[in-house]
């Protein structure tokens, strides 16, 4: 009996200790979060964003810079000659089917233009040339100092002579002739062809046989005819 007594009296004990404990106990707290042992926490940086600067606008801006390149200026105008102040020629003989060779001395007929100034002459423009070769001619200037200021009329037959090779002092056809021969020696028949204009007349060339002249009337029309060397 006395042995029963005292295990209730430790069991009643206990229980009280134990309700004790249980009131003075703070509550439990939320639970705690256990990272599994061996994982590796990822953090993600969050980027630091930095403050927009303005630019402050200047207040004195440079003036816009103009092109100074000049305009590209177009080619001079060529040297024109005169006006012309005269109508061409006319061309009388000789002319097809006329046949002249070397040695001949050869009568260029053409008519006036009118009345004439003492710088102003009559020019021929006198060429030989062989048939059917290309570049195959050869030519020259010739002044008709005779008719220099002619008075006319218009109309009047004029007269200039083409002389000979032989003549060397006067006009003549022997280097032209020499030349074509020099391009075709074997050429049995050659063309004479030429014009005749109205020129003003400024002096001796420097080579001291043509004139220095300016043209003041067209061409008449060229005219042709055989020549036989």
């Amino acid at each position: 009996m006395k042995r029963w007594l005292i295990t209730a009296t430790l069991v009643l004990a206990a229980t009280f200790l134990l309700a004790t404990a249980c009131s003075t106990q703070p509550p439990p707290g939320p639970p705690t979060s256990v990272m599994p042992t061996g994982a590796i926490a990822t953090i993600v940086p969050i980027p630091t964003l930095l403050p927009t600067v303005l630019a402050p606008e200047p207040t004195n801006l440079p003036a816009p810079v103009t092109s100074t390149v000049a305009p590209t200026r177009s080619a001079a105008n060529p040297t024109r000659a005169p006006a012309a102040q005269f109508a061409a020629p006319v061309s009388v003989e000789p002319k097809a089917p006329v046949l002249f060779k070397d040695g001949n001395d050869i009568k260029f007929v053409y008519t006036s233009v009118g009345r004439l100034e003492p710088d102003q002459c009559y020019l021929l423009h006198i060429e030989l040339a062989v048939p059917q070769m290309e570049k195959g001619n050869r030519g020259d200037d010739f002044l008709d100092v005779a008719n220099c200021g002619d008075q006319g009329p218009a109309g009047k037959e004029l007269t200039f002579v083409l002389y000979r090779g032989k003549f060397t002092n006067s006009p003549n056809y022997g280097t032209i002739l020499a030349q074509v021969n020099d391009l075709a020696p074997e050429a049995r028949l050659l063309k004479m062809t030429w014009t005749a204009r109205v020129v003003q007349n400024n002096g001796r060339a420097d080579d001291g046989v043509h004139f220095k002249t300016v043209a003041l009337s067209p061409n008449s029309p060229l005219v042709e005819f055989d020549f036989q060397p």
